[in-house]
């Protein structure tokens, strides 16, 4: 645009428009554009633009989605467009009439444009550049943007993308973007098509790109997962860029060979003594690293009860190391196989050049005996897989039939082979075989990435409070003989036991009845109804005798409430005894509580307990023990503890009791309940 643009709008959109142009133009212009990675102000919309794919074939139409991955409308004074840029040729696709008005889109809400690759570009002159004509090959950038403002409007950068026009090898797409609530698990859905004379080894996934893991300057190429359809759960709300990263290897007739990153992994076992007694396994590894050459890279990883890399040494090209290295390897201890596997697969994932070929060589008699093998070697074989890394195995002297059969298979569903060294001798023609092999491809391996932004809502905590009280419910009965005394215990009006006596000659004590143990929840009302019928019972010569009676409720440190009556055959008014409010002679006037506290997030959670009487006890506890978290957090832990409480009430009486938990991203839950102590 060239001069300022003066806008007339309704009243209520130019008071929201002006609104957020103050808002926007009140940051930094860096802040305008590219917002805080993961740190989404959950009372703002959220910009964010991205294309169908990675890379287009020439004319190809591209699809081009702004969506508000907020949670509040996206507000502007005109409609969002876009331009394309080009750091080399400059905007090739621009926007010369903004359709004027106010304008949201609201949370979740996305609006989509098409591009068919033509220019549409003018110069300072106004004069129209390339009519008609395709832009040229190369790497391109889309710009969503807006204006905002009242009288005096301004362009706003609302967010960008990035993709390439020309030959493709692979078009991808991380997929759509993905809303979830923290905690909860949702799978990855890519589209991978493979468009030139290339196949894919692996598909990985960085979920962090504030975080560089493997140190190569490059902040979005780390592998926090495999695969093309993996699952994950992120521990607190945010909006997350997740990029994709899909490797290939593209064949070029008559180009150089390429480089190599092999891990050698060698059994250091006890059995190598008789196995390999003449250690031809180190000579033939120390030829193989002799035959690699610049580029190539190398490491070792000694395996017996578990796997370690030697002195810790990185995949490098300090081939003399790398030897030296292959001599420590001794023959003492047991042998746990997956651990070398897995050493090795992670010494790949994270410090493997994404431009070379991944291999491991796996030299082992396979004499294990260790029973997490057969269950974690199919889990590195898939994770061999899912990284792309081919395992050549190398048996020593194995003769047993199901040893030869797994080695077969680790080295099959990796893409690789076995070689069945009896002698150690052989060991040299199985490198030579290897190396031949590696030394003839040709091609090359490359990368291609797209993000995806992965929307996290918060969860406010779950609280369960467990206000039962344990009480042994007794009716014990003495005085006239054969008469019957009736208790029957409720709950908020509903029964909830009965015991009956018959008072029959001998101790009282051993002729009482109990209810057993009865959970008191102090958040309810406990009565009690003791009936005496004397007028259906054998008299036993004491028409006008009393039948004295007690209510006992046994507590769980040993004490007794005890409540008590006399029933008289000759007073009617007396065979209806009821007891009101028991859970308040439980009770006394302390009670003690236990509220069972979870939350899907790894949040910090502030738990407030208002007593009814003027007393609140608040405290809050940290997810990892030490201080408040960050905001996003979303790697810790799952929030799940028992808060146990006890509260001393100076005066008897009924009071309303709140325990309100608040997590750190404002999720709030509150119960109630009213206690009456005496």
């Amino acid at each position: 645009m060239g001069g300022a643009v003066r806008v007339l709008a309704v009243a209520f959109v130019v008071v929201m428009s002006a609104l957020t142009a103050v808002a926007s133009l009140a940051r930094p212009p860096s802040a305008l554009s590219h917002p805080p990675v993961g740190n989404p102000d959950l009372s703002l919309g959220l910009g964010r633009v991205r294309t169908d794919k990675n890379c287009y074939l020439p004319g190809q139409t591209i699809t081009i989605t702004l969506k508000n991955v907020g949670s509040a409308p996206l507000i502007y004074s005109s409609t969002p467009d876009f331009e394309v840029e080009n750091d080399t040729i400059g905007t090739v696709r621009q926007v010369r009439d903004w359709q004027m008005g106010g304008f949201h889109l609201d949370p979740g809400a996305s609006m989509t444009w098409t591009w068919d690759q033509k220019w549409r570009a003018w110069d300072s002159r106004g004069s129209e550049l390339h009519k008609g004509l395709y832009v040229p090959k190369g790497l391109y950038t889309v710009l969503a943007e807006a204006l905002v403002g009242v009288e005096i409007v301004e362009k706003l950068e609302i967010a960008h993308a990035r993709f390439t026009m020309g030959d493709c090898l692979a078009q991808i797409s991380a997929g759509d973007d993905i809303s979830a609530m923290e905690g909860a698990t949702f799978q990855f859905n890519p589209k991978i098509q493979i468009t030139g004379n290339a196949t894919i080894t692996s598909v990985t996934w960085d979920l962090n790109p504030n975080v560089d893991s493997n140190g190569d300057g490059n902040f979005t190429n780390d592998i926090d997962l495999a695969g093309s359809n993996p699952t994950y759960a992120f521990g607190d709300n945010g909006v997350y860029p997740v990029t994709m990263n899909v490797r290939g290897f593209g064949s070029i007739s008559g180009m150089d060979r390429v480089a190599q990153d092999a891990v050698f992994v060698i059994d250091s076992s006890d059995s190598m003594a008789w196995r390999d007694p003449l250690d031809y396994r180190k000579g033939s590894v120390k030829d193989y690293v002799d035959w690699m050459v610049p580029d190539d890279r190398g490491a070792v990883v000694d395996m017996d009860s578990f796997g370690h890399l030697v002195h810790g040494d990185r995949l490098g090209m300090d081939y003399a190391r790398i030897k030296a290295n292959v001599d420590t390897i001794d023959s003492s201890g047991g042998l746990y196989l997956a651990s070398g596997l897995f050493v090795s697969l992670y010494e790949l994932r994270d410090f493997g050049d994404s431009t070379h070929k991944w291999i491991v060589i796996f030299v082992t008699g396979a004499e294990t005996e260790n029973p997490r093998d057969p269950f974690y070697i199919p889990r590195a074989i898939a994770l061999a897989k899912d990284l792309g890394v081919t395992v050549y195995t190398v048996g020593l002297s194995i003769v047993e039939p199901d040893k030869i059969t797994m080695m077969k298979k680790i080295a099959a569903d990796t893409g690789g082979k076995y070689f069945n060294a009896a002698l150690g001798s052989n060991l040299r023609k199985i490198y030579e075989d290897i190396a031949a092999e590696k030394n003839t491809s040709q091609g090359f391996y490359f990368t291609v990435r797209d993000t995806l932004s992965v929307v996290v809502g918060n969860v406010p905590p779950s609280v369960a409070i467990d206000s039962a009280v344990p009480v042994n419910v007794t009716l014990r009965v003495a005085g006239e003989k054969y008469h019957d005394v009736t208790l029957v215990l409720t709950k908020d009006g509903t029964e909830v036991g009965r015991a009956t006596v018959v008072r029959m000659p001998g101790d009282p004590d051993l002729q009482a009845a109990t209810l057993g143990v009865v959970k008191f929840d102090i958040e309810s009302t406990y009565d009690a109804r003791v009936v005496y019928t004397p007028l259906d019972d054998p008299v036993n010569g004491q028409p006008n005798g009393a039948s004295p009676a007690w209510v006992i409720l046994g507590m769980a440190d040993g004490t007794n409430r005890s409540f008590h009556h006399t029933f008289n055959v000759g007073h009617p008014d007396t065979w209806v005894w009821e007891l009101h409010d028991l859970e308040a002679a439980v009770l006394g006037r302390s009670i003690g509580l236990a509220a069972s506290i979870s939350d899907p997030g790894t949040d910090d959670v502030t738990i407030k307990w208002d007593w009814g009487d003027g007393s609140v006890n608040t405290r809050t506890v940290f997810n990892d023990g030490v201080g408040p978290d960050p905001f996003p957090s979303p790697w810790g832990a799952p929030v799940a503890l028992t808060e146990i409480v006890a509260h001393t009430y100076a005066a008897s009486g009924s009071f309303r009791v709140q325990l309100t938990v608040t997590d750190d991203d404002g999720g709030t839950t509150a119960l109630s309940f009213t206690v009456t102590v005496s």
